[in-house]
């Protein structure tokens, strides 16, 4: 390896007059100036600027990603009530706190947080550098922009509709889908290898009840974590299915669990929690939702 040339002690100071007369030619002569009269001039910010956050309303689905990862809490879930897409929760930003990290953006699984390249959120009040849900709406933004995310198109299991016949999985030419039981439940359910997955739409063709369908969706940055239900502890209340914002758990009955009535006929069966982690955004919502502690979840806070 070469070594670096030793400057002379006059090579330290003619090298960096040498850049200073150029500047000054520059600026005199050719009409370059190396600065513009803020705030009468403004610079042509690039596209990956991270300034003032933008939520898209119609992609965001609540899931409060964002407020988890944001490492200075300066995020917060707001319920509101929209016309059109009616009881929902949407992330504020705190700007006197955020150091624009950018983690946020990175984490969403739909991809509904940008940063825009507007930087001129100074105020004299503190508590006016709060920008709610509202003030940080723009559902159009999203098409203004180009996605640097990668899609991927996946099938995507309905287990509502899947009737166990393990059709999919006997036509998986990469064996991508095995069959695996659901305890306590008596019926098995297609579990889905994704890295071992081409898209092929063989497990799309050959369900009878079309309750795989491949659909395209947003690779993650991140290796997010996966739920693991305690049975003896679940009292089928089903508050994790209703809380979880990515349809990903449905609540199945377990036979053999009636009770006998007074009048000798039997009751409906308890129910459990099924979660198909394809479909899971590794949000959390359903072990925070959870009063019973039948969830858990490592890494995840309460």
């Amino acid at each position: 390896m070469a070594q670096a040339k030793k400057k002379s002690s006059l090579g330290f100071v003619l090298q960096p007059m040498k850049r200073t007369g150029k500047t000054l030619a520059n600026s005199l002569f050719l009409g370059k100036p190396n600065t513009v009269l803020y705030p009468y001039q403004k610079l042509d910010l690039p596209i990956g600027y991270r300034g003032k956050h933008i939520v898209d309303f119609k992609r965001c689905i609540g899931c409060s990603n964002c407020v988890q990862i944001c490492p200075n809490d300066c995020m917060w879930m707001e319920k509101l009530e929209d016309p059109e897409l009616g009881k929902i929760e949407r992330p504020g930003v705190d700007y006197g706190r955020c150091l624009f990290c950018g983690f946020c953006v990175e984490i969403c699984p739909t991809v509904a947080i940008h940063e825009s390249v507007e930087f001129e959120l100074a105020h004299r009040e503190r508590s006016r550098l709060k920008y709610g849900p509202k003030e940080l709406r723009d559902d159009s933004f999203a098409g203004k922009v180009k996605e640097e995310r990668q899609k991927r198109l996946l099938p995507i299991l309905d287990m509502s509709k899947c009737t166990s016949c393990e059709k999919c999985a006997g036509e998986c030419p990469e064996m991508a889908i095995a069959m695996m039981p659901i305890e306590n439940v008596g019926r098995k359910k297609p579990e889905i290898n994704l890295n071992k997955c081409t898209s092929c739409k063989k497990c799309e063709a050959v369900c009878p009840e079309s309750a795989l369908k491949l659909e395209e969706v947003y690779e993650s940055y991140f290796e997010m974590p996966e739920p693991k239900l305690l049975i003896k502890s679940c009292t089928g209340c089903s508050a994790c299915s209703k809380a979880c914002p990515a349809d990903a758990i449905y609540m199945m009955e377990m036979p053999g669990t009636e009770k006998v009535l007074k009048d000798g006929k039997k009751g409906k069966p308890k129910k459990r929690a099924v979660f198909v982690l394809e479909k899971c955004v590794g949000c959390g919502k359903c072990f925070r939702t959870c009063k019973f502690e039948a969830i858990e979840w490592p890494g995840v806070r309460k």
